[in-house]
């Protein structure tokens, strides 16, 4: 199944989706949650102020206390996604409207506080959440009695702990399902119009590799030669162009090159053939000769036996003389002597 170079791009087009789809989720939930702080804290940001004005919290130039548990009860009752909390000027916490049962700091950081009080425009500023030993969140804040003569602070946690349980239950529920069902549908139309632009780029590959196994599984000449890239493709424009001229002109040169041994091929057997009926014309009359004299000794004169010992000898070294032909030629084809003009 990977074997195709097709294939092996669609699955690695496959993971690079689905790797950018899970950062891209993952990223785009980071920034709601953060473009969420920063709406809600923008929103609220004068919210532990106007608390203080509205509900007359401060009386004769003091805070009144009473007045106070009034606010912490009214706003569990209307408003329960926020966390009103008194601090002293060291962050400690004096009171608050929570389930005492769940608080689990007993101070927090007034380094948040004194950034958010000196620039009310920097968005978002997390300060500590008394429910959590480490968590934070946006919060609202303002100086009781005032800020001429600050005996503490009024601080508001702007997403309290039913803010959480609503906002978890919307991410389990509808939103999940429409960002899945968004990123599923992102995904396979990216996926589909990759698939497209894949089979586009790696057809003129496949066209190459069916034209290539054309010719491994012909003869290699120049008959097999009759569709070449060049017929489909006479303006090279990339690579893949390139690649396909190259190999229309190493298979010509096979081609050629098989011809070329095809044909001294026959030639070697003609001159095999020859060669052969030269030597054997040599050493048959040698032959006949020397039976001629064994067989005919007695009755032949002392010139007569010279006669045909001076015919064998001369045979023999016409016989020689091919014979070194024949060596002189093989050195040459193996390029071992060059030729004397």
């Amino acid at each position: 199944m990977l074997k195709t170079l097709y294939t092996r791009l669609t699955l690695g087009l496959f993971l690079l989706l689905l790797a950018v789809g899970l950062l891209y989720t993952f990223f785009s939930l980071y920034s709601l949650r953060e473009y969420n702080a920063s709406v809600n804290q923008e929103l609220h940001r004068d919210l532990a102020k106007d608390l203080v004005a509205d509900r007359n919290l401060v009386s004769e130039g003091e805070l009144d206390r009473g007045a106070l548990k009034e606010l912490f009860a009214l706003y569990m009752t209307i408003n329960p996604s926020i966390e009103i909390y008194l601090l002293d000027l060291e962050g400690t916490i004096l009171s608050y409207s929570a389930d005492p049962a769940k608080i689990k700091r007993k101070q927090v950081s007034l380094e948040p506080i004194r950034r958010l009080m000196n620039d009310m425009d920097s968005y978002p500023v997390l300060g500590d959440d008394p429910r959590s030993h480490d968590r934070q969140k946006v919060f609202s804040v303002t100086p009781v009695p005032s800020m001429d003569n600050p005996e503490g602070y009024l601080y508001v946690v702007l997403r309290g702990e039913e803010y959480d349980a609503a906002e978890t239950m919307a991410r389990g529920g509808h939103l999940v399902e429409l960002s899945a069902w968004a990123l599923i549908v992102s995904l396979a139309v990216v996926m589909i119009a990759g698939l497209a632009v894949f089979r586009l780029l790696t057809r003129r590959l496949t066209l190459l590799t069916r034209l290539v196994e054309d010719f491994e599984h012909s003869d290699m000449s120049h008959r097999a030669l009759d569709i070449t890239w060049r017929d489909r493709r006479p303006v090279v424009r990339d690579e893949i162009d390139y690649l396909g001229a190259t190999f229309d002109d190493m298979a010509s040169r096979i081609a050629s090159q098989i011809e070329l041994l095809t044909e001294k091929d026959a030639q070697r057997r003609q001159l095999v053939a020859q060669v052969s009926h030269d030597l054997r014309t040599p050493l048959a009359s040698m032959q006949g000769y020397i039976e001629s004299l064994k067989l005919r000794r007695d009755r032949l004169t002392a010139e007569e036996q010279d006669r045909f010992l001076d015919i064998a000898l001369k045979e023999g070294r016409r016989l020689s003389r091919l014979v070194d032909e024949l060596f002189e030629l093989a050195a040459l084809e193996a390029r071992e002597k060059q030729p004397v003009p």
